[in-house]
């Protein structure tokens, strides 16, 4: 008895697992996989569409009075238009380069200069607006200047 159980158990377990089996790599033809595989679900997902990238120093030290710049390097893909940039600068601190200005190129570096009027902890705040096929979205970067 004990054994016609052991083995009923057992045979339920590799028709499970054959009908699993069967399932993952059905379908395909000459192919390993089926689509259930997880190996093919892989090729299923929606590609990743690529974002706009920002890289500016998030902290720079600076002299008091003493004009400065700090570089914001960029990268915009096909898919945005219209990309442009506002510069705010906190109390304390007297933006040199426009306020606002364009990025035309797909790839490049931007100088954002200033000079810091006062010591202390100041802050620039760069907010990027583009059209990404048609619709609005921005970016927010943040430098944190030291002025002494």
């Amino acid at each position: 008895m004990k054994n016609t159980v052991v083995t009923a158990i057992v045979l339920s377990s590799v028709v499970a697992f054959h009908s699993t089996a069967c399932e993952l790599h059905a379908g395909m033809g000459n192919m390993q996989f089926g689509f259930q595989h997880p190996m093919m679900q892989q090729h299923l997902a929606a590609a990743k569409e690529p974002l706009i990238s920002l890289n500016i120093d998030r902290q720079r030290e600076v002299t008091k009075l003493e004009a400065s710049a700090v570089p914001l390097r960029f990268t915009i893909p096909a898919n945005y238009k219209e990309v442009s940039v506002d510069v705010m600068a906190s109390d304390g601190v007297t933006l040199l380069s426009p306020q606002r200005f364009s990025l035309p190129s797909a790839k490049g570096e931007q100088a954002i200069s200033f000079q810091a009027q006062e010591e202390g902890t100041h802050e620039l705040v760069l907010k990027v607006y583009a059209l990404k096929k048609n619709v609005p979205v921005t970016y927010t970067r943040k430098v944190k200047i030291l002025a002494s």
